[in-house]
């Protein structure tokens, strides 16, 4: 079964299932009881499915069935046997080298020789016991798929939930399509300059430089805060889009949210030939203005 991105921020009921393989393992005696409170405590402390592997992949697999012991006593009986064996040969070699000897006395030189003594066949092998079965990998538990779209409120909550707790508050832009968005921020460095990373499945990903910023460059002309404007603002200029355009059906391609002249603007760009650019609202979701 092919797994989902493990990207992807885990739901709860990721997090049930995870707890339980490792609620399993412990029933098993794989792991202690220390093991498996702190691996438990780590699960709802996740923030991917990455991680909730990580929980899990490193515990000891379920022990293999036993190996049956070589049969001992057989080998033992065998090896008896062809001690017997060896010595009624011994017997019988010394008997016809007796009788070939009266043989040859009592009836002259004419007489054939004896037969060559008899060679016995050699002793087979030792069976090598059988390799042992590789232990096979702990099983993990299926992954919820459901995702949250950034076209609703709820998948915005989630965006504005992890950019901030990924590090990030001061936004330079930020583009949001219905299942992905990208931003770029204030870069992590000695110097001024902007960094860019995506978001996903309810996971931020790691920003990458993006350029350096220039000495007119200011700050308050740059970046604007992270609360400066909400989900439901965003929300509320996607749904707007009908009324202000006149186009019941009118599908949103993607929204943006920077800085201009008129502060905190969240420009929605329909999708298709509409006769429209983009429609730019403030960072209430007021209407300012159809380009």
């Amino acid at each position: 079964m092919s797994r989902p991105d493990r990207r992807w921020r885990p739901s709860d009921a990721d997090r049930d299932r995870y707890a339980g393989a490792i609620s399993q393992a412990f029933a098993e005696g794989r792991i202690d009881a220390t093991d498996m409170e702190s691996r438990t405590a780590l699960v709802y402390e996740a923030t991917s499915i990455a991680d909730l592997d990580a929980l899990v992949e490193d515990m000891p697999a379920p022990a293999p069935a036993a190996t049956p012991a070589p049969a001992v006593q057989h080998s033992a009986t065998r090896s008896s046997g062809i001690g017997v064996g060896w010595v009624i040969g011994a017997v019988a070699i010394v008997l016809v080298v007796m009788f070939a000897v009266l043989s040859t006395i009592t009836s002259g030189t004419d007489s054939p020789e004896p037969p060559p003594p008899a060679v016995a066949a050699p002793l087979p092998e030792p069976l090598e016991p059988p390799e042992p079965p590789a232990p096979d990998p702990a099983d993990l538990p299926d992954i919820a798929t459901d995702q949250l779209g950034l076209f609703t409120v709820e998948g915005l909550r989630e965006l504005w939930t992890a950019v901030p707790a990924a590090g990030h508050t001061d936004v330079e832009s930020m583009t949001i399509f219905a299942d992905r968005a990208y931003l770029v921020v204030r870069a992590d460095s000695s110097h001024r300059a902007l960094a860019r990373f995506d978001y996903q499945g309810g996971l931020a990903m790691p920003a990458e430089p993006y350029r350096d910023l220039g000495d007119y460059e200011t700050d308050a002309e740059t970046f604007f805060s992270w609360g400066d404007v909400t989900p439901e603002a965003v929300m509320a200029a996607h749904d707007a889009m009908p009324a202000v355009t006149g186009l019941p059906d009118v599908t949103v391609a993607h929204i943006s949210v920077d800085e201009d002249a008129d502060g905190v603007t969240i420009n929605v760009y329909p999708e298709g030939d509409t006769g429209i650019g983009y429609v730019k609202f403030d960072a209430s979701g007021q209407l300012i203005r159809t380009y």
